[in-house]
């Protein structure tokens, strides 16, 4: 009989051990608290109940990559793909994690596998993007872009970052227009609208800069940088008078702040414009 209830006992210890799944679900809720530790340990747990579960490695590598340790990731996220060659999400993970470590070409083939898997995956596509920006290749990594915005109309980076890559190919006309259609699914975001005002001014095109950063202006009253831009673009569409005022009051406002030597300099010149 005492054999029996000891038998019993081991049984009833082993059946209260926690699976990969538990423990997954409560590194998501330590991750939703913003407690990185203790999500990193519960995943990591989570490995060691199923070390084949492809989930957990790659949750665990999620994690670390957050925290920025892509060495440790990177290995996560390898043995997530060779459990499940399969995993969308985990050839675009380690696409990432190569990325970060400068390995470009493994990080494009990995995003290639993503968009082999799912032609539609605009994350995989924002990816080949950057790798492609880093490199200077500009016409490949606008492709790109598009792709990602063709695929998740909303996926913002990848507006503002095509935008950028507009600029480089000074293809004004384009950049500007990419903003106004992230504005209109951001709207209220003047961060987004003054981006489109500054490209504005690299055209030269002063009236709609000074249009755009208005709207900025009239968004978010209280950026300093906003108003500063607002006012070299009157001051290069020769609307000299609103420029100096628009000077002045940021002065008003913060006589002290980081942009008050910019601002100074930019009022005295045009003073000097004004009593011309």
């Amino acid at each position: 009989m005492k054999k029996i209830g000891l038998l019993l006992l081991v049984l009833l210890a082993l059946s209260c051990g926690k699976d990969a799944e538990q423990y997954m679900g409560e590194g998501n809720a330590y991750l939703r608290r913003g407690d990185m530790t203790n999500a990193i340990a519960m995943f990591e747990k989570s490995v060691e109940a199923d070390p084949r579960n492809h989930e957990a490695h790659n949750s665990l590598g999620a994690v670390l990559s957050a925290i920025g340790d892509f060495e440790r990731a990177l290995g996560h996220f390898q043995t997530a793909v060779a459990l499940n060659d399969s995993f969308i999400e985990g050839h675009y993970n380690l696409g990432r994690a190569y990325a970060e470590l400068g390995n470009f070409e493994d990080a494009l083939t990995e995003f290639g596998k993503s968009i082999h898997l799912d032609s539609t995956y605009a994350l995989a596509y924002m990816g080949a993007g950057d790798i492609f920006a880093a490199r200077r290749m500009s016409e490949q990594s606008a492709d790109a872009y598009l792709g990602a915005i063709r695929f998740d109309p909303n996926l913002m980076p990848a507006y503002l970052r095509l935008s950028s890559i507009y600029v480089t190919m000074n293809e004004y006309d384009k950049a500007i227009d990419l903003l106004l259609r992230a504005r209109d699914i951001r709207p209220g975001n003047a961060e987004i609208v003054s981006m489109a005002g500054r490209v504005a001014i690299m055209k030269r095109d002063f009236p709609q800069a000074v249009e755009l950063l208005t709207e900025a202006v009239r968004l978010d009253s209280t950026d300093l940088l906003f108003r500063n831009d607002l006012a070299t673009a009157l001051m290069l569409a020769e609307r000299e008078d609103e420029a100096v005022a628009r000077w002045r009051e940021i002065l008003a406002r913060n006589p002290d702040s980081n942009l008050a030597r910019t601002v100074m300099e930019n009022l005295k010149r045009a003073e000097s414009e004004t009593d011309r």
